[in-house]
This record gives C-alpha cells, sequence and structure tokens, in this order.
C-alpha cells in the first residue's frame, strides 16, 4: 500500500484534546489506524498559533509514549506567531497521496474545505459539513467535479 500524508487542520478539542488531560478523537484514531496497519508518511497537524502547535506537539508525543506508536507528527505554524493562513501554507507544502481532516470551528468549514478540495485532497470535515445548504452545495460540487472524497 502506498503511504499517505494526512493534514489535520485544527488543534482544539477533538483533535488533540487542547484544556483537557485527554487527547481527543482525531489524533488518537490516527495513532489506532497506523497501529492496525495504515502506511502513514506524515500527519501534519495545523493550528493558528505557535502555542497550540507546540501543545499539540506535547500531546502527540504522549500518545506515542503511551501507546508505543511511532507516527512522524509534525505541527505548523512553527514560529510562536498568530498564522490564521498557516493551513494553506501547509496544503502547498504536502503532495499527494493525501488527505485532509478539517475540525475548525463551523463557521470555517467552507473555507478551509474548500481550499482543501481545490488542492487535490480528499476531506472530512467534522460536523456540521457548514452552516449554510449553500456552502455545503459548494463541497459537494467541488468534491464532485475533482473526483475527489467528501465526507462528515
Amino acid at each position: 500500500m502506498k503511504s499517505i500524508d494526512i493534514v489535520i487542520i485544527g488543534a482544539g478539542l477533538y483533535v488533540c484534546g487542547k484544556g483537557t488531560p485527554g487527547y481527543g478523537t482525531i489524533l488518537p484514531a490516527v495513532f489506532e489506524w497506523v497501529r492496525q496497519g495504515a502506511n502513514i508518511n506524515s500527519v501534519h497537524c495545523v493550528a493558528t498559533s505557535g502555542k497550540s502547535a507546540k501543545q499539540l506537539s506535547r500531546k502527540a508525543s504522549e500518545l506515542i509514549e503511551k501507546t508505543g506508536v511511532t507516527v512522524d507528527v509534525r505541527s505548523y505554524p512553527e514560529t510562536d506567531e498568530y498564522d490564521s493562513a498557516a493551513y494553506q501554507k501547509v496544503l502547498s507544502l504536502v503532495e499527494g497521496p493525501a488527505c485532509a481532516i478539517v475540525a475548525v470551528p463551523d463557521h470555517l468549514h467552507h473555507e478551509v474545505s474548500k481550499h482543501c478540495l481545490e488542492a487535490g485532497l480528499h476531506t472530512l470535515v467534522v460536523k456540521p459539513l457548514t452552516p449554510t445548504l449553500a456552502e455545503g452545495l459548494d463541497l459537494r460540487n467541488i468534491a464532485k467535479e475533482k473526483q475527489l472524497y467528501g465526507a462528515v
């Protein structure tokens, strides 16, 4: 099986358990997938601040230690500055095959998911897909046109 890169956009509670002693659901699910044999090259996790990226890196390191599963988790932005467009920079770095998991505030689902699809990534979005039907239909049309998988 060909190895893939995964881009996770968001670094909050769902992704890594930010603000809790837990680890969220998305990062642990990726670790479990690797444990079960998935061939993942790298997981690129994108926050909007270096502080959040560092917290995510700590959580990933703890998961590696607790699970014994080795996953190459890279976090962005790499500086301490706030960067709301960090995910766009990462999308331009990642070469296929790749997919994206979008776990950002609901009002950003359309914008972020659209960038992922336009970059040629199969895209999973935490619920809801989008706040409006028009935005959801737009994403569906882009995915269909580019022959990409998109789901909630």
